[in-house]
């Protein structure tokens, strides 16, 4: 009971100064603000930056227009159209705040190929001459160019009016937002782009069966065979862009960003995209990784390639079952689960902070005050009161950390809705999608990151016993977990990961989950990935031996003041 009674002494002692209540206080209303901050924030933070770029691209394609609005020759005037197609390009963006992320850039795209292939028509329909076209022809494929000089006046005609509809066809797809119209026609252009390769597939049969002997017709059959082969993967490849296509048209998914379908079709492409990145010969991989400074070596590579491929395969399943039953995966939807999986570690980051403001100075300050021997003539051990010490700091911790997580819980569930939480996370466990609860999800991770708040509670009390110096507790505390963090990523930079295999980058896990670009760049360049749980059992075991050297040291000190 003894130590309870001090322990209580002690933290009343401590939140008798106002600077404690007030720090406490603002971190505890934080939580209760943020999740509203969050919801006010524009999922497309970049849309202002789009605008103001397209703007810019507007007026430098004026100035072309003014630059060569004087040139009347033919390759002049060819300028001049270039550069209306490009303000007209470019305009559609500026009217229709067309973003960075947004799929009317896909349109856009079109529009302006559709408006160069119109100028290619109308340049030969006007007489221009085929080696000024050629020659200073942009976008248009020269030989479809050289074909509309065969044709007859009323071909080239039937040419232009198609592609004046193609173009006013995209516009209007634009012009009326209609994603459904452009889901179509990315479909179309799939199965487009499917037949073609099946007609070079066809075509490399044909020649096979013919058996050419002369050698040209032996050196075209090998060039389509290499084609060929090239057909079959494309075509498997644009197979499985349909199947996606396909789901987004038949559920009607739109592309807003706010939409978690539409995000989580997003990430399913994204990462069908990285495996269809081809594992490189060592020979490959050589050349690459002396241009990238990759340090790992092929056999490396090829382990972490292998094991991306396995977690991406794994991703893509998981989200397709997520869509397909209607679970929304945490990344690719602003929920409740989502916001407080990606800000409760600043509750971590704060909580230590005001550990090491308060133990610097829990036992230091006793000896610079002088207090430290009216405190220990009380028929009480000396471990007990600086156990006593010990539990207030970890408490007052700990409480930042539990008071600040659950008002954070609250404050989320009453803005983005208490209903998501119950909504599971998705986990391949032994080959199977397994559903579980968010909260088993997210504790193990709080139990994690505290193993940081631990080892500062315990350093910070080691340095202000043994030095009996609250600046210096505070200052070594603070300078080793506000700057471990970049450290770890001056060091990584240099190719020093060796920094990864001690305690110190988890010293500050929590910077590392909310800043993961240290994380991937481990990944990417080195093959190696962060292990919390391993870092956390390193500083558990480290704050167990800095304790026992504060109370050995603390129970033998001899107090002279």
């Amino acid at each position: 009971m003894k130590i309870v009674s001090l322990t209580y002494n002690e933290l009343v002692k401590q939140f008798k100064k106002p600077s404690i209540k007030i720090i406490f206080a603002l971190i505890l209303i934080t939580a209760m603000v943020l999740p509203m901050f969050i919801k006010k924030m524009p999922v497309d933070r970049y849309s202002n930056s789009a605008l103001e770029s397209n703007k810019f691209l507007v007026e430098q394609a004026n100035q072309m227009m003014e630059q060569s609005k004087e040139d009347k020759t033919q390759k002049g005037k060819m300028s001049y159209q270039y550069a209306m197609i490009e303000k007209e390009y470019w305009q559609l963006y500026v009217d229709y705040k067309i973003g960075f992320d947004d799929w009317r850039r896909i349109e856009a795209e079109n529009f302006r190929d559709a408006a160069y292939d119109l100028a290619a028509i109308e340049f030969v329909l006007e007489g221009y001459n085929q080696e000024v076209v050629i020659e200073n022809l942009q976008s248009a494929s020269t030989d479809e160019v050289s074909a509309y000089y065969e044709m007859t006046l009323a071909k080239k005609k039937e040419v232009e009016t198609a592609l004046i509809s193609q173009k006013e066809k995209i516009k209007s797809i634009i012009t009326n937002n209609d994603y459904m119209a452009h889901t179509e026609e990315e479909l179309k252009r799939k199965q487009g782009f499917i037949d073609l390769n099946k007609k070079t597939i066809e075509d490399y049969e044909k020649l096979k069966a013919k058996n050419p002997k002369d050698e040209e017709g032996k050196e075209k059959l090998a060039q389509l065979e290499k084609q060929a082969k090239s057909a079959e993967s494309s075509i498997k490849n644009f197979e499985e862009d349909k199947k996606i296509i396909e789901f987004r048209l038949k559920n009607k998914i739109d592309y807003d960003l706010n939409n978690w379908k539409n995000n989580s079709i997003n990430t399913i492409e994204k990462e069908i995209q990285e495996l269809r990145i081809n594992l490189m010969t060592e020979t490959e991989y050589s050349s690459i990784a002396t241009q990238q400074g990759y340090s790992m070596t092929y056999d490396d590579y090829v382990k972490n390639y292998n094991e991306k491929k396995e977690q991406r395969i794994n991703k893509i399943n998981e989200v397709w079952y997520g869509l397909e039953n209607n679970i929304p995966a945490l990344n690719d939807i602003r929920d409740a689960r989502s916001v407080l999986d990606g800000t409760y570690e600043i509750y971590m980051i704060l909580a230590v902070i005001m550990v090491i403001i308060i133990g610097g100075g829990i036992v230091a300050s006793e000896f610079s005050q002088g207090t430290i021997r009216l405190l220990l003539i009380r028929p009480v051990s000396r471990w007990k009161v600086l156990l006593s010490k010990l539990l207030a700091v970890l408490i007052i911790g700990f409480s930042i950390v539990i008071l600040g997580i659950g008002i954070l819980y609250i404050s989320t569930g009453a803005v983005f809705g208490f209903e998501t939480y119950k909504t599971p996370l998705l986990q391949t466990i032994n080959g199977s999608i397994t559903r579980v609860e968010y909260i088993k999800y997210l504790l193990p991770k709080i139990v994690i990151s505290s193993s940081s708040l631990v080892f500062i509670s315990s350093l910070v009390l080691t340095i202000s016993t043994l030095s009996k110096n609250t600046a210096l507790a505070v200052a070594i505390s603070t300078v080793l977990y506000l700057g471990i963090a970049p450290v770890t990523d001056l060091l990584v930079g240099m190719k020093q990961t060796w920094i990864v295999k001690t305690l110190l980058p988890y010293i500050n896990a929590s910077y590392f989950r909310l800043v993961p670009f240290t994380e991937q760049a481990l990944s990417e360049r080195f093959g190696i990935l962060m292990q919390y749980n391993q870092g956390a059992i390193q500083l558990i075991i480290v704050s167990v031996v800095l304790l026992i050297i504060s109370f050995v040291v603390f129970m033998k000190k001899d107090i002279k003041n």
